[in-house]
């Protein structure tokens, strides 16, 4: 065997294993920053024990005969990949489309940088993985990789962006783009290996032509400007259902800021009409006219709603959420139990909070208003750390109906109000998946009771 200290092709083979990963997964680790699935530390420790274990499949397959070195390739390709899914928190389509257009560009490079040293050094272009061939390598990365970054990758993971495989659109779930957008990059990449490997020639006489690069050159450039176009164009797909997603909130928290208003400026006339009513007391008294009397008391008892709490936990989303329901229970004779121990300070979006509380006891609700006996919603929400220091929120709803809900096929529930899937059931599994969390709706007895946490 030989000593691996002294053999010059290990340390060049090396060597190009390091420049044709690392990079790369520089690359992905910086255009998918804030989407990484375990901390900073974790994270850098995989990336440098994939390119470590990468090496020592070099070496193996170095001084080990009788294996192919396509094998070899492709456990280290596999790796790689791995690395990516693995690390990344992202939609899966998003991750083959990454894996698809570094694997397209990187081909490139060593296919320009081979080139190069063809040019410049044609005795050592010969060689295999001479020190030329790197330089040439690295110099390709220096040009290459910042425009790939800031052409496709810089706005691929925007903040906030969330990998689940649904969204909601008009009230009806819709495939995420990103499940059908890797076919482009694919295409390019098997139209880049008909013509690098349907030639008839060898790799190192394609790599050493230069109309073979300035051919590639061309298909990669035409591919990473409708790369950024795709890119682009999920972005502002992403924005507009998210904009919608907002809109919808936005038009809880209002309806509820207006019952709110109305209700002050009912307890305002209120208390300006109570000098007449208390002169009409007497008038009614002198009189006796007890008919206007009943009058009276039916006008207060018809107010009675105002009554009803104003504060129910210190987070202002949710209390006026609650205040806004809990008048609309009073007006149709629901019960309504809540205890939330919500701070004002949550790790939850406040348009997410919107959404979950609105959608729920809206649902709640619209089922106690089709019970003829007893009504009633309980709502239980607490929000406690964990013992990693992190929070969690929790919360649990019950309520009364009689319409039991039909499933689909997918374990949702039918909408009682339009055709299709239930918009507000949809939207409460979706912010459940962005807080990593988990809901279940359990219709039983009577008694539909809905169960939701969210983690930090």
């Amino acid at each position: 065997m030989t000593n691996s200290a002294g053999d010059p092709q290990l340390w060049g083979m090396l060597l190009y294993v390091f420049l044709c990963s690392f990079p790369y997964m520089v690359l992905v680790l910086l255009s998918f920053r804030g989407h990484w699935r375990f901390p900073k530390p974790v994270t850098i420790l995989l990336a440098f024990t994939a390119i470590f274990v990468q090496m020592m499949i070099v070496v193996i397959q170095r001084y080990v005969p009788g294996i192919r070195g396509q094998v070899w390739d492709l456990i280290s390709s596999a790796l790689y990949i791995t690395f990516i899914f693995l690390t990344i928190r992202e939609h899966i389509g998003k991750l083959i489309f990454t894996v698809l257009v570094l694997t397209t560009l990187g081909d490139f490079v060593i296919m320009s940088a081979k080139n190069l040293e063809g040019l410049f050094f044609p005795e050592e272009a010969a060689l295999a993985y001479y020190y030329t061939y790197h330089l040439f390598i690295l110099l390709m990365l220096v040009l290459v990789l910042p425009v790939i970054y800031f052409l496709v990758f810089k706005d691929i993971a925007p903040p906030g962006n969330s990998p689940s495989g649904r969204l909601v659109k008009d009230g009806k779930t819709v495939w995420h783009p990103w499940w059908y957008q890797w076919l482009v990059p694919a295409v390019f990449y098997l139209v880049w290996m008909q013509h690098f490997y349907g030639s008839g020639r060898s790799t190192l006489e394609t790599a050493l032509d230069p109309m073979n690069t300035v051919y590639l050159f061309l298909i990669d450039a035409g591919s990473v400007l409708i790369y950024r176009i795709i890119v682009k164009s999920a972005e502002l797909y992403e924005t507009h259902l998210a904009l919608q997603e907002e809109n919808h909130a936005t038009s809880i928290q209002r309806l509820c800021y207006e019952s709110l208003n109305s209700r002050l400026e009912t307890m305002r006339r209120t208390r300006h009409d109570l000098r007449h009513h208390t002169a009409l007391l007497k008038e009614i008294r002198q009189s006796g006219d007890l008919s206007a009397l009943d009058e009276l008391i039916d006008t207060y008892t018809e107010q009675n709603y105002l009554d009803q709490p104003f504060f129910f936990c210190e987070n202002e989303t949710v209390n006026i959420i609650l205040v806004y329901y809990s008048e609309t229970a009073y007006r149709n004779s629901i019960s309504l139990s809540v205890k939330a121990e919500i701070p004002e300070d949550v790790f939850v979006d406040k348009k997410d909070l919107s959404v979950l509380f609105g959608n729920l006891l809206e649902n709640a609700s619209d089922a106690c208003s089709e019970v003829e006996g007893e009504r009633f919603i309980d709502l239980n929400v607490t929000y406690k750390s964990t013992a990693g220091g992190t929070h969690y929120l929790s919360l649990t709803l019950k309520n009364s109906f009689v319409t039991v809900p039909t499933r689909n096929e997918k374990g949702g529930f039918f909408s009682t109000k339009h055709a299709g899937e239930g918009i507000g059931v949809t939207s409460v599994e979706s912010i459940t998946k962005k807080y990593d969390g988990a809901c279940s709706f359990t219709p039983e007895d009577g008694v539909f009771t809905v169960s939701v946490i969210l983690y930090e």
